[in-house]
């Protein structure tokens, strides 16, 4: 949420009207299209994923808690008065919760949808594993459905808010008083009650949030085009997006015209035509109405693919201009000019909901699209950004993630706070078994390596995932059912694996090849129980430079974003807005420079990041070399540091010196011989648990390096330093914000913009592959991204 919170401000983005003809098209609702099927793959239900790294049980046990220990009476109280006709603003005696709860606030009653959300997807993925916890859940969620419904059936309209319906009045400029964004909480509400009827089978829900379909229909249809750009231009959260899940969930025509209503075709034209408007607007109030946009592709398929193209070409806007290495965006809840990120760090950078939202935008693009840059933002971004966001003690979450050296992450409290980001933080933190796996028909993508379980009842596959990135570099995967025809499962080559070192694949201890297509390592075969797969997905320093300051840097090892501790000293934060910012006081002096020294160069430092950036043996620690700082600053995984200041971006100081050419080629690695596919089962061989790295697949490394790139960096495909080189092939574009000529990290913010094709293979390694994909015979061909529509 942005100023206006205090300022009763309208949204910073400015609407042009759509024409009439257009608008009053989308009013009348029609006979309902029918989907086609467009997305490639689908998700896995929350009961079918399990989660078992320990770190991350803890958080989703603390969340947990932390949401059963609230009072669903407080969080409706608000509900209550107004359906018995009073104001919740300024009636005596009622038992709100505080800070954006609090009778102060028109946001008051948002944190009920996120509520519904996060138990019921608690509730979802406890259900059959923990009797006891998940009916504790459903009975909080039946309780306050059955509140909601009483409170819904005492307006004759179905209206059902935290305030009286005069706040939407206001907003249409038809009384006088005070606003803010009612549009944004309804969204909360209704998308909290379509989750409950999803994960938790409350039919009751659904009833609920049909009737609030129904009066948005009511309400939203007699808006002429100049009221309705008055209406758009004030935060409306993802209105367009709950309202396409209510209507194919009641097939009522109405609610399909109700989103319509919310659909900013004047915002997505430009951006489907590749023009960068997002600078100046607040950045959360853009994300969601391009999630709405995508679903309205999802839900109506091809013949509505313009939506797809400004969904799509949002994502790669704004990680290409907007994105810093977390895989986060926003200073001060805004875009700004594009690229210039190092100008914009501060202590308000990166709000927690931007990560939320646009990690919901690309799980929904690589469901449509199968492309496997999707999937790398979303584990840089959901580890970097989401997991860096809660205090694992107590499952509180931060609002703003600073990327000024210095600063610190200032944590919500359980009953005074309520910010946008601690609701859905509720929700991220009752997810953590989601987007690990998918699937199609017949297949498993396995785009995560975390330590889980995967029960895929429709196929009769079950598997056990063993992973400690980064301590180890190797992910087990043990077949515990199968089914008795072949499966194919397929690996995702992550895009930060270590430049020409070798993706190696074991299957029952033995060294074989894997085929590589779109990003992913595959092995299909008839599997056993017992059978095991080891991957060994080696790991690097890299280093990433921000494109307005390219001695502006952060480390990378693997998928994560390293920081270094800068101390506790009077870690004292103030009010901003109406959340809470970290400060540095006078008097705490932070050193926030890296001096080179030694004669090398600030460019050779880079090139030999390896060496100057070193790991302690047997722990996820790193110190540095030939710099002035060598016994003060040691970086540690950044998504752990939760009580300390941090420093994740540094400025380089020395002699800049010359660009270090890129060092060539790579070799191809030398393949096993065998293919992964043929080799003997468990029940013949036995388990020969996890061989050595003896051999890698069939491919290449991934991350290369562009021509215009520094040492083992690489440049930065989208302006804030990204994997690979320039922007190319299926993702378009220029490269980053300096049109890829400035030598940029190379695991900056969307290491899979473009994923690189670099590294060529001489004549005898294509015949080998060659060879290799003749022997496969039966493999399918994996989800392509390439799109006619999108900017590929």
């Amino acid at each position: 949420m942005s100023k206006r919170i205090l300022q009763y401000r309208r949204s910073l983005s400015g609407v042009t009207a759509l024409t009439v003809s257009l608008l009053f098209g989308a009013l009348a609702p029609g006979v309902a299209s029918a989907a086609d099927p467009v997305e490639k793959l689908q998700e896995f239900e929350l009961d079918e994923v399990s989660v078992t790294d320990a770190y991350y049980q803890n958080i989703s046990s603390k969340e947990i808690a932390y949401i059963m220990s609230l009072d669903p009476n407080r969080l409706l109280a608000g509900f209550k008065a107004v359906s018995q006709g009073k104001d919740p603003g300024n009636s005596p005696g009622l038992t709100l919760y505080g800070g954006w709860e609090g009778g102060w606030s028109l946001l008051r009653g948002h944190t009920i949808g996120h509520y519904m959300s996060a138990m019921a997807q608690a509730y979802k993925q406890l259900n059959g594993s923990d009797a006891e916890r998940s009916a504790a859940i459903a009975q909080k969620i039946d309780y306050t459905i059955s509140q909601l419904k009483s409170f819904q059936d005492a307006s004759p309209k179905g209206y059902l808010f935290a305030s009286p319906e005069t706040h939407f009045d206001v907003v249409e400029g038809k009384a006088s008083g005070s606003s803010w964004a009612p549009w944004y909480t309804m969204h909360k509400i209704i998308a909290g009650l379509i989750d409950v009827y999803k994960f938790e089978g409350n039919a009751t829900a659904l009833e609920i949030a049909s009737k609030l379909g129904d009066w948005t229909y009511n309400r939203s249809s007699t808006w002429n085009a100049d009221l309705r750009r008055k209406v758009l231009g004030v935060e409306y959260g993802g209105m367009n997006d709950c309202l396409y899940d209510l209507y194919r969930l009641t097939n009522k025509a109405n609610h399909l015209a109700a989103a319509h209503i919310f659909d900013e075709d004047s915002l997505f034209t430009p951006i489907s035509q590749g023009n960068n408007i997002l600078p100046g607007k607040h950045a959360n109030t853009q994300i969601p109405k391009f999630i709405g946009a995508l679903n309205r592709y999802r839900t109506l398929g091809e013949a509505e693919n313009f939506y797809y193209s400004a969904a799509e070409k949002f994502w790669t806007i704004v990680l290409r201009d907007h994105t810093y290495v977390t895989g986060g965006n926003s200073q001060l809840e805004h875009f700004h000019e594009p690229g210039k990120l190092d100008a914009q760090r501060d202590n308000v950078n990166n709000e927690t909901c931007n990560a939320y939202n646009m990690l919901k935008l690309s799980r929904g693009l690589f469901k449509a699209t199968g492309d496997v840059k999707y999937a790398d933002y979303y584990e840089q971004t959901h580890l970097n950004e989401i997991m860096s966001a809660v205090n694992p003690t107590n499952g509180m979450t931060t609002y703003f993630k600073p990327m000024g050296t210095g600063y610190f992450k200032v944590f919500g409290k359980p009953e005074d706070t309520f910010w946008c980001c601690n609701g859905t933080g509720m929700e991220n933190y009752t997810k953590l078994n989601d987007s690990l796996y998918f699937h199609d028909d017949t297949d498993l993508y396995v785009n995560m390596f975390l330590s889980s379980t995967l029960s895929w009842s429709a196929r009769g596959l079950s598997l056990k995932q063993t992973s400690n990135f980064p301590l180890s570099d190797k992910a087990v995967f043990e077949i515990t059912a199968a089914p008795a025809d072949a499966v194919t499962i397929n690996f995702r080559k992550p895009s930060w694996v270590a430049r020409c070192q070798p993706v190696t694949i074991t299957v029952n201890g033995q060294a074989c090849d894997a085929t590589e297509a779109n990003g992913y390592l595959t092995v299909g075969r008839t599997w056993k129980p017992g059978d095991k797969v080891e991957l060994t997905l080696p790991m690097e320093v890299k280093v990433s430079r921000l494109p307005d300051n390219p001695n502006a840097v952060a480390f990378v090892y693997g998928p994560v974003v390293l920081s270094a501790g800068l101390g506790t000293e009077r870690m004292l934060s103030e009010p901003q807005w109406a959340s809470e910012k970290a400060t540095i006081p006078a008097g705490v002096v932070i050193k926030d420079t890296i001096g080179i020294n030694n004669g090398i160069t600030i460019n050779e430092w880079i090139a030999d990041i390896e060496n100057n950036l070193v790991q302690t043996p047997g722990k996820a620690e790193f110190t540095l070399r030939n710099t002035d700082s060598n016994s003060t600053l040691t970086f540690t995984p950044h998504y752990q540091r939760y009580a300390d200041r941090y420093g994740i971006y540094f400025r380089l100081t020395g002699t800049a010196g010359q660009n270090i050419p890129d060092t060539g080629e790579c070799s191809p690695p030398p393949g096993a011989g065998t293919l992964c596919d043929s080799v003997s089962s468990s029940d013949s061989v036995g388990s020969a648990g996890s061989g050595s790295t003896a051999s890698s697949s069939t491919a290449s490394s991934s991350t290369g390096s562009s021509s215009t790139g520094s040492g083992s960096t690489g440049s930065g495909s989208t302006g804030s330093g990204a994997t690979g080189g320039p922007s190319e092939g299926s993702s378009g574009g220029s490269g980053g914000a300096d049109g890829g000529t400035t030598d940029q990290g190379s695991s900056g913010c969307s290491c899979s913009v473009g994923r690189d094709s670099s590294e060529r293979w001489d004549f005898a390694a294509l015949l080998g592959l060659g060879l290799v994909a003749w022997r496969r015979g039966r493999r399918r061909e994996a989800p392509q991204g390439s799109r006619s529509s999108g900017a590929r």
